[in-house]
């Protein structure tokens, strides 16, 4: 489970490189059936409206619930290329990341790659996403709903480490939210700044190396169901780290959701859900 989170956290919030892009092909047909190879992009779909255009999802789409009912097709990183053979789809549906198997789907099935990196790229992502499917409309207000994502912070805020997974206690290495992915954004859209503003070629700190930091704040996502014993075992498993600043004024949290680590739309509702939990933190 734990290499599955760092691997998840990697791909999604380290910030792959994207691949060189390439012309768009022309869109399908409305009737058209798609096969989504991002969890992000099939939930888009699903959220503008034309969840009936999929024919199919990738190994990891899991939102919204309905979605989990679709053939799986491997992921773009590993797709599987016989059963997308068979299913003969109008069109695939990938993102941008470093790894992603192109040149072999586009083989089969005209590819349609949607950059998912950045604020920028959602939001044109979205856009494209809705002219494929025919929801243009629906996908400019929803892509709008990521502008506020866009504004610079003020030159006073605080500052709070976002950590991945509350393992890192027991493990001694703690993942974080890297400044510059799409979480990062987040971050900045609920008014804080990120502890760890510098780039990083891995997002992750040793003890020592949180110690030396001492965060204004820690907050720990944990991509399960918010539970009290779970926010107990956090508390105690940092105790032994009461040097820091953020564990003596108690500014140490859990954000417990299943979606946590989405980068699909759900994210604008962890974004509400993150700044309810800091507003209590502002004063200084």
């Amino acid at each position: 489970m734990r290499s599955a989170i760092i691997a998840a956290m990697l791909l999604l919030l380290a910030g792959c490189t994207p691949a060189a892009p390439k012309p768009a092909p022309a869109g399908p047909p409305p009737s058209a059936d798609l096969i989504s190879l991002s969890p992000a992009i099939t939930e888009t779909v699903a959220l503008l409206g034309a969840e009936s255009r999929l024919k199919g999802r990738s190994d990891w789409c899991n939102e919204p619930a309905s979605v989990r009912a679709l053939a799986a097709f491997g992921t773009s990183l590993t797709p599987a290329l016989e059963r997308i053979a068979s299913a003969n789809p109008a069109r695939l549906l990938i993102d941008g990341s470093l790894g992603n198997q192109r040149d072999q789907l586009e083989a089969l099935a005209p590819v349609e790659v949607l950059p998912w990196l950045t604020v920028e790229e959602v939001m044109e992502s979205t856009r494209r996403i809705g002219r494929l499917v025919d929801r243009g409309e629906a996908a400019e207000q929803l892509a709008e709903r990521f502008r506020p994502w866009l504004r610079p912070l003020p030159a006073q805020t605080h500052a709070v480490l976002l950590l991945i997974g509350d393992d890192g206690p027991e493990t001694g290495t703690f993942w974080f939210v890297k400044e510059g992915s799409l979480h990062g954004a987040m971050l900045r859209a609920a008014g804080w700044r990120n502890a760890v503003a510098e780039p990083v070629a891995t997002p992750s700190l040793s003890a020592e190396a949180l110690l030396r930091l001492d965060p204004e704040a820690i907050v720990v996502l944990v991509a399960k169901p918010d539970s009290d014993a779970d926010r107990s075992r956090l508390q105690e498993a940092f105790a032994r780290f009461d040097g820091l600043r953020a564990i003596r004024a108690h500014r140490l949290a859990l954000l417990a959701d299943p979606n946590i680590l989405s980068t699909g739309p759900s994210l604008l509702s962890t974004e509400a859900k993150l700044a309810a939990l800091l507003k209590p933190w502002e004063a200084p």
